[in-house]
């Protein structure tokens, strides 16, 4: 998976968190999610924006080489036409650095993501370091290629930058797959809490004699689309127990078992996505419902507290 497709799918979980919040009772829970599905939206729009400037520049550069490249074997006989040599050598060498600039804005941007303090401490790997390490060499490479004096010195710099840039994109998706599960379980973790006051709300409609039989099928579905996103979410983390592909650190050991752990666990975390996105949308269709079902018989207490004619609830509000 991309870092901009990562991006893409943590938007939806943090407003789905925000629905979840509205019935979880507290009012910090719904300022914090509102807050966080703002700032991810703003965040997403910022970073995609250097993506595609960025990959613009790639595209192009790349689009250089290529032309350099056919240019220079149907001149490499040519012993006598150094001018179109020299040109070409520059050319190659423009592309390389613009490759390597790519790279480098590629490496600011996760590390802007990751160090967010909404995202500190959650990885045990330090990404941050790492990160940095690839920067160094990348900036050691730059000088590389720009006192480079033949062709074979570039196409060494780019061979070696290719299997960098290789590294660097398995490990992205490696430490933002981490991000995306502590968001997950977040996310979780606050199901159990709104499970147990929609089921306070039912109980208590029931109890003054209304028909809840619509409210309990949405409050069963939801459940149901929770569990179904707790089983998947526990196999995605026993995936990533084993980090095939990765050292303990996140650093790559193996690039072929890298892709196929990821694989796999793009698939498992975007099914897991899709079963919360369910469950969030299923709660929504739970609040219409309690809402119309207890029209005339609710108000908000001193408190801040809903009552059922007189019962006090903290279902659907905050304490």
């Amino acid at each position: 998976m991309k870092p901009t497709n990562i991006f893409r799918i943590l938007t939806p979980l943090i407003l789905a968190l925000f629905i979840l919040s509205l019935f979880s009772g507290s009012v910090a829970a719904q300022t914090t999610a509102r807050e966080q599905y703002e700032k991810t939206k703003e965040q997403y729009q910022v970073q995609k924006e250097k993506f595609d400037n960025t990959r613009k520049q790639f595209e192009d550069a790349k689009k250089l080489f290529e032309e350099a490249n056919k240019k220079f074997k149907n001149v490499r006989d040519n012993k006598s036409d150094n001018r179109s040599k020299e040109e070409l050598m520059e050319k190659a060498r423009e592309y390389i650095l613009r490759a390597i600039n790519h790279t480098e804005a590629q490496l600011q941007v996760m590390k802007n993501r990751l160090d967010n303090p909404e995202n500190k401490g959650i990885l045990a790997s330090d990404a941050i370091k790492i990160i940095d390490a690839h920067t160094a060499q990348l900036e050691q490479m730059k000088g590389n290629v720009s006192q480079a004096t033949t062709i074979d010195e570039i196409r060494a710099a780019h061979k070696e930058l290719a299997g960098i840039v290789a590294k660097i994109n398995l490990e992205t998706r490696y430490f933002m797959g981490m991000v995306l599960n502590h968001r997950i379980d977040n996310f979780i973790n606050q199901t159990d809490n709104v499970s147990a006051k929609v089921d306070d709300a039912v109980a208590k409609l029931k109890a003054n004699g209304t028909d809840t039989e619509e409210l309990e099928s949405d409050a069963a579905e939801f459940k149901n689309k929770v569990k179904e996103a707790k089983d998947i979410q526990a196999q995605t983390v026993a995936l990533f127990a084993t980090h095939s592909g990765f050292a303990a650190d996140g650093t790559v050991t193996n690039e072929k078992d890298a892709r196929d752990f990821l694989k796999k666990a793009n698939e498992l975390q975007r099914d897991t996505i899709k079963r919360l996105k369910e469950a969030g949308k299923q709660l929504i269709e739970f609040g219409k419902e309690f809402r119309k079902l207890a029209r005339g018989k609710v108000k908000v207490s001193e408190k801040g507290e809903l009552e059922i004619n007189g019962e006090a609830t903290t279902t659907l509000t905050a304490k």
